[in-house]
């Protein structure tokens, strides 16, 4: 299996907001590695994408609203394709398998990050982190589910962080 990502950034919402690119080939690897140990059963597929878009608050606060009822902009948001009553559940046998898509709004993380006082690219890559376990069915709707996924999303960053 070979894991992409395929990034849409055509506003530059990264550059604008001061915040810097992730190594994409390192994050395809950490990704893929994550997928064949965690859902062997996608080890069929010959390829396996992930679509990646950022926007700005405006756009997000539209897509919250559209797919979420929430008329409020949000530093992520993640659109599973195999996600189905909270289990994950990609087909077999598939050559090429989308996972969905992950919108990210850097200024969003960028803001929340600065009244936080925590570094804005370490949010960033945590976002991603976040947006990527959302398409594999983790949540964060009940405080154990929460405790659980926090816990993943850290262990993904920390595995990034410790190639780079």
């Amino acid at each position: 299996m070979k894991l992409a990502v395929q990034i849409d950034d055509e506003e530059k919402s990264l550059e604008q907001y001061g915040l810097k690119s992730p190594d994409y080939d390192r994050l395809e690897d950490i990704w893929q590695e994550y997928l064949e140990e965690k859902h062997p059963g996608l080890a069929s597929a010959e390829f396996v994408s992930v679509s990646l878009k950022y926007c700005p608050a405006s756009a997000i606060r539209e897509l919250n609203q559209r797919y979420r009822a929430l008329d409020e902009s949000t530093d992520v948001l993640s659109f599973p394709m195999w996600e189905s009553e909270g289990v994950f559940k990609a087909p077999a046998g598939w050559a090429e398998t989308p996972l969905g898509d992950i919108v990210v709004c850097p200024e969003i993380v960028k803001s929340s990050a600065v009244s936080e006082n925590r570094d804005p690219d370490a949010d960033f890559l945590l976002t991603l982190m976040h947006g990527f376990l959302h398409l594999l069915a983790w949540d964060h709707d009940t405080e154990d589910r929460e405790t659980e996924m926090f816990s993943e999303q850290d262990a993904l960053l920390r595995r990034y962080m410790e190639t780079v």
